[in-house]
């Protein structure tokens, strides 16, 4: 039996935008056959460390480090912590026997845990790519430092040369990473999925969000829902909410916790746009009614992040049949995807304007709505499910590990 070492810098305990993926995927590898050591960090508490769709698998043992809280205005701190969880996590897995390929999960001092695993093991590693660092933090003005910059840049291109596949989350990312030093024969593009054995769209009259903040079915909600963090422009979604605070019909919720959302809610109230609701995180158990609750939905990003990261909630709401619409970058893949196949909106993040006229069209036009919202369920069912893009891990890891039974 093949068997993967999962290397997580985030546990299952702590809400985070990869957990469905990383729990979905480890599921789907166990029944494919292979055996799963997951090393995660735990350090909230919020949640189980082991999520319900894995607790007594066979052949699946979960190993978790102790990860101390540190203020997410703290960049140093963050880093040096992350970077000893690194050392920690190491202490625990190479104990782990008979392993044949290791999963590493992106993060920004990935490179630590690569080059602990390439010092003292011969295991080939796939690097997961979700987030690139330092390419987001400059992207949303989190590093401002042209020479620290720089360093991170020469340490994640080191960090590829050493990682036997990488994969990434869109075409957009693969040409960063191919910028950025990575090879482009090493490169497989993976998009985040949706889980097709879940996530559907859920009733209006038997959503429990619905019913739990009292909706109303006559109004129009513009929802987002995920982590208000560096790459969300609330910006935006302030500049958009000035626009149509005159139409009554039309509400901003905003769900989800992140480092940006206390300046968001104090500029929001700050300008009485009393348009814009926010909301608590919820549980994952409630995503399908979570997504299911909104009109349309919208994702705010700011300029130039889009190669650096990609929203992992497109195929969720897809399968929630909901229209999506993007304030993006004009010139990416994921903006001409969905203008081109009618999935979705997707407008420039320089223009405003054009955002709100968007939602209002969309406000007045209830059969276009529904068409776009079809499409992107058809298209989401054949390019974002979780049976679709699983498998191509598998695939992968076979290939790394060759003829070892």
């Amino acid at each position: 039996m093949k068997k993967i070492l999962f290397i997580c810098t985030e546990g299952f305990d702590t809400p985070g935008p990869s957990n469905h993926l990383i729990g979905t995927l480890i599921e789907d590898l166990l029944e494919d056959g292979f055996q799963i050591t997951l090393i995660q960090s735990c350090r909230q508490g919020i949640y189980d460390d082991i999520p319900d769709n894995l607790n007594d698998k066979l052949n699946f043992e979960s190993i978790s480090v102790n990860r101390k809280v540190i203020n997410k205005s703290s960049f140093i701190k963050r880093y040096l912590e992350e970077g000893v969880y690194h050392f920690k996590a190491f202490l625990k897995w190479k104990k782990v026997k008979g392993v044949d390929a290791v999963f590493v999960q992106s993060c920004p001092t990935v490179m630590f845990s690569i080059i602990l695993l390439k010092l003292f093991t011969r295991y080939p590693i796939l690097y997961s790519i979700q987030d690139m660092w330092p390419g987001s933090a400059v992207s949303s003005g989190v590093l401002t430092n042209k020479w620290l910059a720089l360093l991170f840049y020469k340490l994640q291109r080191i960090t590829y040369s050493l990682s036997d596949v990488l994969t990434v989350i869109s075409e957009d990312m693969k040409r960063k990473v191919i910028e950025q030093g990575g090879e482009e024969e090493k490169i497989h593009t993976i998009v985040n999925w949706f889980d097709d054995r879940s996530i559907h769209e859920v009733d209006w009259t038997e959503n429990r969000f619905v019913n739990k903040y009292k909706l109303k079915r006559h109004m129009f909600y513009v929802q987002y829902a995920g982590t208000m963090g560096y790459v969300f422009d609330y910006k935006m979604v302030l500049k958009v909410a000035e626009k149509l605070k005159d139409w009554q019909d039309i509400e901003f919720h905003m769900i989800g916790e992140g480092s940006q959302k206390d300046k968001f809610r104090q500029e929001a109230d700050k300008n009485f746009l009393d348009n814009i609701v926010f909301f608590p995180l919820e549980p994952q158990n409630m995503v399908s009614d979570v997504y299911s609750a909104c009109s349309i939905c919208l994702i705010p990003l700011i300029r130039g992040v889009i190669g650096n990261s990609v929203p992992s909630k497109a195929g969720l709401l897809m399968a929630c049949k909901k229209t999506i619409v993007n304030s993006v970058d004009e010139n990416s893949d994921y903006y001409k995807m969905f203008n081109d196949n009618g999935i979705g909106v997707s407008v420039s993040n320089r223009d405003p304007d054009s955002i709100a006229q968007a939602i209002v069209q969309l406000y007045e036009n209830k059969e276009i709505r529904d068409v776009i919202a079809e499409n992107g369920k058809r298209f989401g069912e054949k390019y974002y499910s979780r049976a679709e893009n699983t498998i191509k891990f598998a695939e992968i890891f076979n290939q790394m590990i060759g003829g070892v039974e």
